[in-house]
């Protein structure tokens, strides 16, 4: 009874397929490759990756690459971990170019350089409340995403790669102030207010006051209050 429960298992045990041979890889200019969007601060870690295809859906191992290299001494790949290492001696604002061969193609990546304390924005975040002192936007920003060299984008209902606008951001956090500039966007909300108060909690909490990212008929007259919860 055990062998026949065994045999059966192997007939419905799902057949893996085969990685893809290297040399499937790399046919066209959809290849990339990317710093994940997290800080990088000095002493630390990132993880990269590599992608092709449309919106880069298909994933491609980076055992399959070679001569990687990194534009900043301080900076080195540990391609088998899937990792950027950090040295400790990295200067933070510095940015850094990291680039990978793949066959005949050489695709390559920025980031740069967090401080190595302090709070930092580099990455995702989603609003966890918003009080607007009366209507508050439907449809809470599911997605707000800051990267490591200044840039921002905006995205209240995430689909496949499509963000709603974008553009550069300063945040002093010694002085509790944040603004935002955009530069283009498939959809831009009238009326945003983007300029107001900043700070960060514990890493994973961003409070903004005075600010407004759209999803009301009207601005509110003194802006929002968001709370964002980082992801």
């Amino acid at each position: 009874m055990l062998e026949l429960l065994f045999a059966a298992a192997l007939v419905a045990a799902p057949v893996q397929d085969e990685e893809p041979p290297c040399d499937a890889y790399g046919s066209d200019d959809s290849l990339t490759i990317g710093a994940a969007v997290s800080p990088a601060r000095p002493g630390g870690e990132i993880s990269l990756y590599a992608n092709e295809g449309l919106h880069g859906m298909i994933g491609v191992p980076l055992k399959c690459f070679s001569g990687w290299t990194s534009s900043d001494p301080a900076v080195t790949v540990a391609a088998a971990r899937g990792k950027i290492v950090i040295g400790r001696d990295a200067t933070p604002g510095r940015d850094v170019e990291i680039a990978g061969t793949l066959g005949a193609r050489t695709v390559r990546t920025r980031f740069r350089i967090a401080p190595s304390e302090g709070p930092v924005l580099t990455g995702f975040w989603s609003q966890a409340s918003v009080d607007c002192g009366g209507p508050i936007p439907r449809d809470p920003l599911r997605e707000l995403r800051f990267n490591s060299d200044g840039h921002f984008a905006i995205t209240f209902v995430p689909f496949e790669v499509r963000q709603d606008y974008w553009g550069s951001v300063e945040f002093d956090p010694a002085a509790g102030r944040i603004g935002f500039v955009v530069d283009r966007g498939n959809t831009v909300p009238a009326g945003l207010m983007l300029k107001g108060q900043a700070r960060v909690e514990g890493d994973n909490r961003l409070f903004m006051d005075g600010v407004y990212f759209g999803g009301l008929d009207a601005a509110p007259a003194a802006g929002c209050s968001y709370v964002f919860q980082k992801r």
